[in-house]
């Protein structure tokens, strides 16, 4: 074989074997990504709810998985902020230690997902807009049926909406958005 020839073979093997690893490293990648998703967007999980971290965040054990679940839509008020423990308590009240399904809307890595939370019949996330307990990011929704609810309860002066200081739920919901955002390139 002359020296050209080995050259070729050579070069051959080492592109194959550089194809070779490329294709593993996606495979890899696809694995790690699909493990990481708890369920993908449409699909629906069903467990117990065992904490109710916020008033627009709740934790289910679906098995023997703990699973973060975000009420999708809506934004609750935080920590210390006006109504934060009401809503919270409201949230808490309805579901903890229920059975439930979600409507899974999106992922945020392992175990933390979006959706819509229902228990029997009462649609949760729609619950907590009626009684003023959260507001809708309307900059983010997947429904929009909530907009009557949250004039009414806005009309009513129910919950968060009793002060007589506004929300600005446009930049709230900005900076804790009821969805994983893409990356900004």
């Amino acid at each position: 074989m002359s020296a050209a020839a080995a050259s070729v073979g050579h070069a051959s093997r080492a592109m194959s074997a550089r194809l070779v690893h490329a294709a593993l490293a996606a495979l890899v990648a696809c694995a790690a990504q699909a493990l990481a998703q708890v369920a993908p967007p449409g699909t629906e999980i069903a467990g117990t709810v065992t904490d109710v971290v916020s008033g627009d965040t709740l934790v289910v054990m679906d098995g023997g998985r703990r699973i973060e679940v975000r009420l999708a839509d809506i934004n609750a008020p935080q920590g210390s902020e006006f109504h934060a423990p009401a809503s919270r308590n409201l949230l808490s009240g309805m579901v903890e230690g229920n059975e439930v399904r979600i409507k899974v809307t999106g992922s945020a890595g392992p175990d933390r997902v979006f959706g819509r939370v229902v228990m029997k019949e009462l649609d949760v996330n729609l619950e907590m807009i009626k009684r003023g307990a959260a507001y809708v990011c309307w900059d983010f929704p997947t429904e929009t049926y909530f907009l009557p609810w949250e004039t009414q309860a806005k009309r009513l002066r129910l919950g968060l909406w009793a002060g007589t200081w506004e929300i600005n739920a446009r930049a709230r919901c900005q900076q804790r958005p009821p969805l994983e955002l893409p990356a900004k390139s």
